[in-house]
């Protein structure tokens, strides 16, 4: 505020002309003066009784001047706090400019501003800003709104399990407040999009990060809202975000706040008058029920009204608000989806806000909330998770997820399941036990949506041509599309939510029409129809009676039995000759676009234990996974299929796999039915180990008595990571090494298992199947002599004088034909056969704590290495020498050792 030097009795003085004239609301002036002991009960009798308000104002400014400083202050002060009601609406800036030159308007909130109020530490704000039943309603309201509330969110949580209910609350949702797209930017979007790979137009779905609009500005805002979007897409949980907002505020303003669910039309068509439609259908007042609405008419820039979910103007009552016949100052907030939005009622006095759902940070903070370290199921699934851009979707995903009754994680094709319920449920205001009734009398319209999906997706577009179907229950996983044909004609199109919905809703359709089932299988294996493959795993799941049910409302069961009889059979004959010419061929661009790990997953969703024998079977009981990527979900697929095999074990190949730590834990439960072969502990440990996660090291060292299985050949990561897992282990490790060729085992491999040679309990080495049995013993004792030595070379060139602690570790790790003794000599003769270039002078320090007396076996060893080893001694040795050469030079070679030989035996 403005410093002004006036005393409050003097500034009151000199505006008292304007406030004669301009004072409003006198009954809210009179009634805090009274309150605050201004003005006596007789005083404020005395005023009521003037005829006109004018005499009435000059009547209390006097009574206020008249009594001096302080009670002109506690009339500035109320003055100020209701400011809003006593001095009218602010003024707008075109009214300001538009003055005439003849005489400036007094400004009485310019002039209330400029009073330099004391400063006070908690100043009252218990003002009345009207009458006291006004504000006795305002209080009804706030708790009439925050039943609502609570009712709204309970309905959400009711879906989770009893000990499992989240704390739900508003989570932001990405506001855009642009116009519309043209239809023209929408079809070069489509275009764009349609060339998209699967995974990249999956994730066009989720909308982009916006500049943030939040609810309490679109609260503060004068301007009426239209809130437009996708059915699901959080309209109504914005509108209620708002609601709180404003129930929860402690302004001390009166105001009120008014909500109608417009699905809800039975109430509000017969309304005749504002009257019967804010007391009778919303909240009636438990006193001074005229006043109350006067104060609502005579104060409308107060009043704010939602109308969720409007459809049409049904109502003569509600067409008078919107034309502001009715309260025109009141702020109306609508929402509606795009094919409701009507241009010609919500233009120019509309401020358009589009609500797109959940952001990519949205998404994940939501299911943080919602399933903590569950989410990992669903983050790991970028089909659930685009999907969870549409906030009641995200619901019964969550919903879905949480449950410890369905087999975890829940089937992919039961989460849509019950989003096709849920959203059935919610649009038709039905009860869970009505709902399988309801599903039966709309079969007609969701067989209908179905044939249109399924012809879209065979066409590969989102748009949906010759629907038929008009039930507004069915329409509600859809969007509409505004496509301009002409320069006077716009056509409307639909499409659905999100493209797995249209593929979920195709491959009902489908088992609807089991002739064309076999078709649909062939279409997978061409380039052309490859995306077709992603119905059959719907299917698969549809064709199970398990709840949550919704095929055995459409589709007589009978029809569906005779279907689920082949269906499996026929899918798996029908793939797995193609696998084989392909693995055969090992060429791409075959035309197949199914793999081992699909059909696992579709055997998964069916849950059927028959057609994973059947499978298995096929397969000789050897699933190849080698170069897969086996997320949580998948992992539970192959886990549950190798869990079917009760008779005999598996054979499974997880060479160069990707694995998560979720998806490791499904594996684990299923090792108890795999064959613990040759590679497959090498392979787990180098999934493991390369995983950028945090693995459960203990149970894999477990399954197999402690072993820790390395490859000698491989990433820098994999080896360091391998050294952090015993250095963890409280017990000392096995190590078991893998030669797949003969190559010497990498630099990363020597440097981590010396710095690992404190917590290694036993060394052992495996070989490659192929090697024949006398080349597995040649090769691979030359190839541990090999590793030996180069352990040896980096030991002496690391940790000089220390050389020999670590030279007898490793001797009691590896079966090599030497001794402490002699380890210098098969040293230098190991430098010399490899070729490699090393100073000789940097291994001096090695040579300090030699044993006193060598013992020289001379017929395994050359005595020209003998001698210079002996050149690096810092002194003379004492020798004991056994199987001596009497060959001439060698001889020779000997005699030149004796200047360095102190004693020879």
């Amino acid at each position: 505020m403005a410093c002004t030097s006036q005393s409050a009795k003097d500034y009151v003085k000199t505006a008292r002309v304007h406030l004669v004239r301009e004072l409003k609301n006198l009954s809210v002036i009179v009634q805090n003066l009274n309150q605050k002991g201004v003005l006596g009960e007789e005083e404020v009798s005395l005023i009521q009784t003037e005829k006109t308000d004018e005499n009435k104002r000059r009547m209390i400014l006097d009574s206020v001047i008249k009594k001096g400083e302080e009670a002109c202050y506690e009339l500035l002060k109320i003055i100020d706090m209701t400011r809003k009601r006593t001095l009218g609406r602010l003024p707008f800036l075109s009214e300001k400019t538009n003055e005439t030159s003849r005489e400036t308007k007094f400004d009485l909130h310019h002039w209330i501003s400029c009073f330099s109020f004391k400063e006070e530490p908690q100043m009252d704000r218990n003002y009345l800003q009207g009458p006291r039943p006004c504000h006795r309603y305002q209080e009804k309201l706030k708790l009439k709104v925050k039943k609502l509330l609570n009712d709204f969110w309970a309905s959400s949580k009711n879906l989770f399990e009893e000990n499992k209910k989240p704390d739900l609350l508003y989570i932001s949702l990405i506001l855009d407040t642009q116009s519309n797209a043209s239809p023209t930017k929408i079809k070069k979007l489509k275009k764009k999009k349609s060339k998209l790979s699967r995974p990249k137009k999956l994730r066009t779905y989720i909308p982009e990060e916006k500049p943030d609009i939040s609810p309490s500005e679109l609260l503060k805002t004068d301007k009426n809202i239209l809130l437009v979007g996708k059915p699901g897409i959080g309209k109504t949980a914005l509108t209620h975000e708002m609601l709180r907002l404003w129930a929860e505020r402690e302004s001390g303003e009166l105001d009120y706040m008014f909500y109608f669910d417009m699905r809800e039309k039975a109430h509000i068509m017969n309304v005749k008058n504002l009257e019967d439609l804010l007391f009778t259908v919303f909240s009636e007042p438990d006193e001074g029920k005229d006043e109350v609405l006067q104060d609502i008419e005579r104060h409308s820039e107060n009043v704010t009204i939602i109308f969720d979910g409007l459809t049409d103007i049904s109502s003569s009552v509600v067409e008078k608000l919107l034309n502001k016949d009715l309260l025109p100052l009141a702020k109306i907030i609508i929402t509606c989806r795009p094919d409701d939005e009507d241009e010609d009622l919500f233009s120019g006095d509309f401020d358009r806000v589009e609500v797109k759902g959940f952001s990519e940070q949205t998404i994940k903070t939501y299911l943080s909330a919602t399933l903590g370290e569950d989410q990992k199921k669903v983050l790991s699934n970028l089909e659930l998770v685009t999907l969870c851009h549409v906030p009641m979707y995200a619901l019964m995903v969550a919903a879905c997820f949480s449950s410890k009754d369905a087999p975890q994680p829940c089937t992919i094709t039961e989460i849509y399941i019950n989003i096709v319920r849920f959203c059935l449920q919610i649009n038709s205001k039905k009860k869970n036990k009505d709902l399988n009734s309801f599903i039966k009398t709309k079969r007609e319209e969701i067989l209908s949506l179905a044939e249109a999906a399924f012809l879209a997706t065979q066409q590969k577009t989102v748009n949906l041509t010759n629907l038929t179907c008009k039930d507004i229950c069915v329409l509600s996983f859809l969007k509409p599309l505004l496509i301009k044909e002409a320069v006077t004609e716009t056509i409307t199109t639909h499409a659905f939510l999100h493209y797995t919905v249209q593929e979920f809703f195709a491959a009902l359709w489908l088992l609807k029409n089991p002739d064309k089932v076999r078709d649909v299988f062939q279409q997978c294996l061409t380039e052309e129809k490859k995306h077709m493959k992603h119905l059959i795993p719907f299917m698969c799941r549809l064709l199970n009676e398990k709840s949550p049910s919704l095929m055995k409302h459409l589709i007589p069961d009978q029809d569906l039995k005779n279907t689920s009889n082949w269906f499996f059979k026929e899918l798996i004959n029908t793939f797995l000759p193609h696998l084989c010419e392909q693995e055969e061929a090992d060429t791409e661009g075959s035309g197949l676009h199914v793999d081992i790990l699909f059909l696992c997953q579709c055997l998964y969703e069916s849950q059927s234990p028959e057609a994973c024998v059947y499978l298995l079977d096929k397969l000789d009981y050897h699933l190849d996974l080698s170069g897969d990527s086996l997320d949580p979900y998948p992992c539970c697929a192959v886990a549950y299929v190798v869990t079917q095999s009760k008779e005999r074990k598996i054979r499974l190949n997880l060479e160069d796999v990707i694995i998560s730590e979720q998806g490791m834990r499904q594996l684990f439960e299923c090792l108890e039915n795999v064959e613990w072969y040759n590679l497959l502990p090498q392979q787990l440990w180098k999934a493991f180990l390369l995983s950028e996660e945090q693995m459960d090291f203990v149970t894999l060292l477990s399954l197999d008595g402690n072993h820790l299985h390395l490859p000698t050949q491989g990433e820098k990561q994999l080896f360091e990571r391998a050294v952090e897992v015993m250095q963890w282990m409280s017990t000392k490790v096995n190590v078991c090494l893998y030669w797949n060729r003969e190559t010497p085992a990498c630099q990363s491999l020597c440097e981590s298992l010396l710095e690992a040679l404190p917590f290694i309990s036993s060394l052992s080495f495996r070989c490659p199947v192929f090697w024949s049995h006398e080349k597995y013993h040649g090769t691979l004792e030359k190839e541990q002599e090999n590793l030996f030595m180069d352990l040896c070379l980096k030991a002496a060139l690391n940790n000089g004088a220390k050389f020999y602690n670590v030279a007898k570790k490793l001797l009691s790790l590896f079966l090599v034909k030497t001794e402490l003794e002699n380890i210098l000599l098969d040293l230098y003769q190991h430098i010399k056969s490899r070729g490699f270039s090393v100073n000789f002078e940097t291994l001096r320090p090695c040579f300090q704590s030699t044993p006193a007396v060598w013992s020289i076996n001379l017929s395994e060893r050359k005595t020209s290495s003998l001698l210079e080893v002996l050149k690096l001694q810092p002194e003379k040795k004492q020798v004991k020498l056994t199987g001596c050469s009497h060959e001439e030079s060698e001889v020779r070679s000997f005699l030149q050792c004796l200047p360095y030989i102190s004693q020879l035996r």
